[in-house]
Order: C-alpha cells, then sequence, then structure tokens
C-alpha cells in the first residue's frame, strides 16, 4: 500500500456561485464532472453540501455510483441544539455517499458553547467509529479560539473528532499553534497552492516537510486556487486546481515515495 497521502478536489472550487447567500442555481452538476476530475488525478471528492442538497435524487445517484468518490462530506449545517434534525439527515446523507468524513464548523456565540459540545457528541452517535468528523474552525466561530477548541477536545474526546486546517499556506507561528494544541487531531488539509501565485514544487516540497516533521499523516484536497476572486472562468479556476494538484502530488511522492 502506497504511504502517498491522498488528494481530494473540494467541489466549491469550480462552483461559481459559492459565495452566493441563496445557493440556489448552481453552476456544477458534479456528475458531469467526476470523469473528468479523475482522469485528471483527483482520488476523490470533498463534496461540497449543496451539490448533493440542491439536487435531484438522481444527481444524488449519480454522484455516490461514478468514477470519482466521495471521501470528505462538506457540511454546513450547525451545531445549534435546534439543528439536530438537519445534522442526522446530513450525516444519513454523507454516509450514503460513502464519504469517511465530515468537515463542520461549531456555532458562532459563545454563551452557548457548552452547547454545542452536546450537540456535537449527539452527532457523533450517527456515524461509525472510524469516521473522522472534523471542524475547519472558521473564523468567528467559537471552534476558532484555539485555546478553547483546544478544551473542547478534551471535552469531547480527542479520539473521536478531529480538525481541519490550511496548512499549506499557514505560516510557521500558525502552525506551531495548531499542532501543539490539536497535534494528530489535524487528520486533513484545505490546501492552497497559489494564494499569492503559482508555487514551485520545491517550495511545496518544503511545505510537506514541514507538515511531516510535526507528524501530519492525513489527507488533502485542493479547496481554494489562485483567481478564485479574480472572476476567472470556471475552466480557468479548474486548470489552476489541476496545475496545483499536480504540484502538491510531485512533493507528496518526494517526501513520501
Amino acid at each position: 500500500m502506497s504511504n502517498i497521502p491522498p488528494v481530494y478536489l473540494n467541489t466549491v472550487l469550480p462552483e461559481m456561485n459559492r459565495w452566493s447567500k441563496e445557493k440556489n442555481e448552481l453552476t456544477l452538476k458534479v456528475s458531469d464532472w467526476a470523469q473528468r476530475f479523475t482522469d485528471d488525478g483527483f482520488e476523490g471528492l470533498e463534496l461540497w453540501q449543496f451539490h448533493a442538497t440542491l439536487v435531484d435524487d438522481e444527481e444524488v445517484e449519480k454522484i455516490r455510483t461514478g468514477p470519482c468518490p466521495v471521501k470528505i462530506f462538506n457540511a454546513y449545517c450547525t451545531t445549534e441544539p435546534e439543528e439536530a434534525e438537519a445534522r442526522k439527515e446530513i450525516a444519513e446523507l454523507a454516509l450514503s455517499l460513502g464519504a469517511t468524513g465530515m468537515k463542520y464548523n461549531s456555532g458562532k456565540d459563545f454563551d452557548r458553547h457548552d452547547l454545542y459540545i452536546e450537540s456535537l457528541k449527539e452527532w457523533r452517535t450517527h456515524f461509525p467509529e472510524d469516521f473522522r468528523l472534523m471542524c475547519e474552525c472558521h473564523r468567528g466561530s467559537t471552534m476558532a479560539d484555539v485555546p478553547l477548541a483546544n478544551e473542547t477536545l478534551d471535552k469531547l474526546g480527542r479520539d473521536k473528532f478531529g480538525m481541519i486546517i490550511h496548512g499549506m499556506d499557514n505560516n510557521l507561528e500558525t502552525l506551531n499553534e495548531r499542532f501543539g494544541a490539536y497535534g494528530d487531531r489535524i487528520q486533513h488539509i484545505h490546501g492552497n497552492l497559489s494564494k499569492a501565485g503559482p508555487i514551485t514544487v520545491e517550495e511545496a516540497i518544503e511545505r510537506v516537510e514541514l507538515l511531516n516533521s510535526f507528524g501530519f499523516n492525513g489527507t488533502f484536497s485542493i479547496e481554494f486556487t489562485q483567481g478564485m476572486r479574480d472572476g476567472l472562468t470556471q475552466e480557468e479556476l479548474y486548470a489552476n486546481a489541476v496545475r496545483d494538484l499536480k504540484v502538491l502530488r510531485q512533493a507528496l511522492e518526494a517526501v513520501h515515495g
């Protein structure tokens, strides 16, 4: 078995309405692109929730049985206690699609954080033991507070909950802080290899070696790429994502191969 970590495509990347508040007009039909994703070297999908919830049952089935498997479900339901049923439905959907991990974010009200912990404990019961339930910890959410998130992991049980970071473009200070707090709970990297322009293979190798020095042993996805806020077309953005994938793949093979 290969020791080289897999790299997935986050389907939010080529979705042109990714930041629309309504999120009701999709510009990407995942099943139409799935073979292309596979042919271009992505080993699975981090599926944006709305690519599965704003489509009909036929499209969901095509995604489930398609050539590029769903590995991580990128969920947007909240940890508010009132949304327990929505969390259950998302869990059922993710598992039906074959996902073995899920990204989520905590709520934003620090006064309700203890309620979020209880919500997460209950949500975890809907998944198998080896399922990776991982917090992305967006700015503005309670879990973006690193000391509080670290304390929360202790309360939740570190063996049942993971974390996601943006490890390809975080600075050393941030990586020291995150790995110092979360350790091997960091299970997945949301990759951006061209935030300030494309990086070289040599630069990517240095970054992968740094993550390796912290003991990172998880998976990657290409979540953002050059030009996502610059009006590039869907084809241009996807071409940049494939370019970034090739760079990351070469770096991973150099370090782990």
